[in-house]
């Protein structure tokens, strides 16, 4: 499934469409440079230098149990990141962190990064069926 079909999907799901590409173009260059990672790669989370492996899982609901419990400290808003093998940028929504698990359940597997902390932590979901961790190293 390509980035516009589950960009359509979430849209629905959420009610809203992504942030508009003048926005969300700019605050990923900049997220993607506060992880040292190059803006224009398409898979970020194979060029963060401090990406660590949270969990590897089996099939989708070990993935979001998995994805739970890095979710559960987080309050408020966070942003989720469709970046399913495309180019940058991506489409970009803001969400309470209570609505991910329940819209990340009711889609197809895509590839995505969660932006916790006010985008010191980015949380990535990739094709091998892994989490990933990357936090901002303090400049």
């Amino acid at each position: 499934m390509d980035d516009a079909d589950v960009a359509t999907l979430i849209a629905g799901r959420l009610g809203r469409e992504p942030w508009a590409p003048g926005v969300a173009g700019p605050w990923l260059d900049a997220l993607a440079h506060r992880h040292c990672i190059a803006p224009d790669r398409v898979l970020w989370w194979d060029g963060a230098p401090a990406t660590q492996v949270h969990a590897c899982y089996d099939d989708g609901m070990q993935g979001l149990a998995r994805l739970g419990e890095l979710l559960a400290p987080a309050q408020g808003e966070i942003q989720l990141i469709v970046s399913e093998e495309c180019a940058p940028p991506w489409p970009v929504w803001s969400l309470q962190a209570s609505e991910l698990l329940p819209l990340l359940g009711e889609l197809p597997f895509f590839e995505y990064a969660v932006v916790l902390e006010g985008g010191a932590t980015l949380v990535f979901d990739t094709h091998h069926n892994t989490l990933l961790v990357s936090r901002a190293r303090n400049r």
